[in-house]
């Protein structure tokens, strides 16, 4: 029995180690991703594309080498305050997506508009995008915003709306 939980316990150990590393080797090209100068950058209005008008208008960037993405950031202000949402790729595919939301900090006569308070952050780590494999770290609780039920849901409008805007640029 003892041999049995001892093989268990190294085998998890070992899949959480490969894992771990599996986020160290994303983190180190989303690094090199953030460091590139070469990559051109094209920032498109946000409302524009959509036709959706926010209180505080939105932004959608995009970092791009010849016909490759190698980033996104969409960024949206709303009237309780604003969420970001970055989208890095390797080889066409994403391979982590970060989504933050600050909220204006609420004070007894309402919202201080000049104090942005970052109230979630959610990391998602991906290991198979079709499949929908990866690891998510969060940190705080979404106020305002809403997560989808997958991630195609939530993620694939935005590449798909950065694809379009650089076809339409």
């Amino acid at each position: 029995m003892k041999i049995i939980f001892t093989t268990t316990f190294l085998l998890i150990g070992m899949l959480t180690f490969g894992q771990e590393k599996n986020l160290e080797k994303i983190n180190s090209e989303v690094n090199s991703i953030d460091l590139n100068s070469e990559l051109s950058v094209h920032e498109f209005d946000w409302v524009q594309l959509t036709g959706i008008v926010t209180d505080g208008g939105g932004i959608l960037k995009i970092w791009k080498d010849n016909d490759n993405i190698h980033k996104i950031l969409q960024k949206i202000g709303l009237s309780y305050g604003r969420i970001r949402t970055r989208i890095y790729f390797k080889n066409g595919f994403p391979i982590k997506v970060i989504e933050i939301e600050d909220n204006f900090e609420r004070t007894s006569d309402g919202l201080n508009y000049s104090k942005l308070e970052q109230v979630f952050k959610e990391e998602f780590f991906v290991l198979d995008w079709e499949m929908g494999e990866g690891k998510y770290k969060t940190l705080g609780k979404r106020v305002m915003s809403e997560g989808g039920c997958s991630h195609f849901e939530s993620y694939e409008p935005i590449i798909e709306r950065a694809k379009k805007a650089l076809e339409n640029e």
